[in-house]
């Protein structure tokens, strides 16, 4: 009717048998080998940690001297703008970037025109076409 529902407890292991010990010789002989690799794995882990670090450090650094050249420029043709310096007082260096520079934001906004541009017959056409 009522088999035994208990639990039975599993067999004791016999440390002096010859299985056990060749079951643990393998266990070590392969534990030893996956610290020693999970060791070399975080070493070089570590180091390409530290490279992309460095990557990282000099990309933002290049990014703040980009910022700071044109920000520099930037308040120069403020001043220039404003008539606080004077196209004499400027060197040929100078001159050249200012005008660089108003040749790129010249370009730009040409681009943005013609954008706007585009987008008024865009609403011009459907509007034609709605009525």
């Amino acid at each position: 009717m009522k088999e035994n529902t208990q639990e039975k407890s599993l067999v004791q292991v016999n440390k002096n048998s010859i299985f056990y010990k060749i079951k643990s010789f393998f266990r070590n002989l392969f534990h030893k080998n996956t610290e020693i690799e999970s060791s070399l794995n975080v070493e070089e882990d570590i180091s390409s940690n530290v490279e992309i670090e460095n990557k990282r450090l000099e990309f933002i650094e290049d990014i703040k001297n980009i910022e700071d050249e044109e920000t520099k420029l930037l308040k120069l043709q403020k001043q220039y703008r404003s008539g606080e310096i004077k196209e004499e007082e400027l060197s040929e260096e100078q001159i050249n970037s200012l005008c660089k520079l108003y040749d790129r934001q010249i370009a730009n906004l040409k681009k943005s025109n013609e954008i706007r541009k585009q987008k008024l017959l865009e609403y011009r056409r459907k509007m034609q076409t709605d009525n």
